[in-house]
């Protein structure tokens, strides 16, 4: 067995799960269950568990993405640009490329930008939601849902790198 790319896999792997699985907990979990809390702790606590969500994303984005390269190709049967583009696996390495790196800006830069819009939404004098603000969290909810699009095309395309295709 060679190790190196064992452990390269064995880290690509643990990565994707991290940071797949932080956005389907946030999406799925987290969320949810900070909607039937007044909007004042939502805030609180969401602030604190986006912070914490950011510092995994931060890391293992990226560390999916440069692993994923190695694998594929100092690692793995890519090793020219035919390598890349004329054959099945070649293709569907470079499209889950490209879609991990967008979905990767897609969170660090849209949807962070979303959610500071809605940080910043006024909220009535009451503690109540604004239409500002109900607009911001709308937003926001299909920011994120894109984003989940994003990582069931990269998991897609794993699994059928996983069968040659």
């Amino acid at each position: 067995m060679d190790w190196i790319v064992f452990g390269a896999q064995w880290l690509h792997i643990l990565a994707g799960i991290l940071w797949f699985g932080n956005s389907l907990i946030i999406t799925l979990i987290v969320i949810p269950a900070l909607n039937r809390l007044p909007l004042a702790s939502q805030r609180q606590i969401g602030t604190y568990v986006g912070e914490q969500a950011e510092r995994v994303m931060d890391v293992a984005g990226p560390m999916v993405i440069v692993l994923g390269l190695i694998r594929g190709t100092l690692l793995g049967p890519i090793k020219t640009i035919d390598d890349a583009v004329a054959t099945v696996y070649g293709v569907t390495w470079l499209v889950a490329l490209v879609i991990a790196i967008l979905t990767l800006l897609w969170g660090r830069v849209v949807i962070r930008r979303g959610l500071r819009a809605m940080n910043l939404a006024p909220l009535n004098a009451d503690g109540t939601v604004t239409p500002e603000l109900q607009v911001a969290m709308e937003r926001v909810k299909r920011l994120v849902a894109l984003e989940l699009v994003g990582f069931f095309a990269i998991f897609t395309c794993m699994i059928l790198m996983r069968f040659g295709l």
